[in-house]
């Protein structure tokens, strides 16, 4: 996200122990989102990817699966 004036939040009225908890929330939103974009990278499912040698009829097995319930 680009940075701008309009994205910025003028907090200098608060009080100081206000700031302080504003900056801490920031800082801990901040390393929140950088772990989160490390758990998004560190799994890849290419490993997964393949195919599937169908013996049969696919329409036929969904349609027994699905009368089931």
């Amino acid at each position: 996200m680009p940075r701008s004036a309009t994205n910025l939040l003028d907090i200098s009225g608060l009080p100081a122990p206000e700031r302080r908890e504003m900056r801490d929330f920031f800082q801990f939103l901040l390393t929140r989102r950088a772990s989160t974009k490390k758990l998004e990278a560190a799994y890849r499912f290419s490993d997964l990817c393949g195919t599937v040698n169908w013996q049969g009829d696919a329409v036929t097995a969904q349609r027994s699966l699905r009368d089931e319930w």
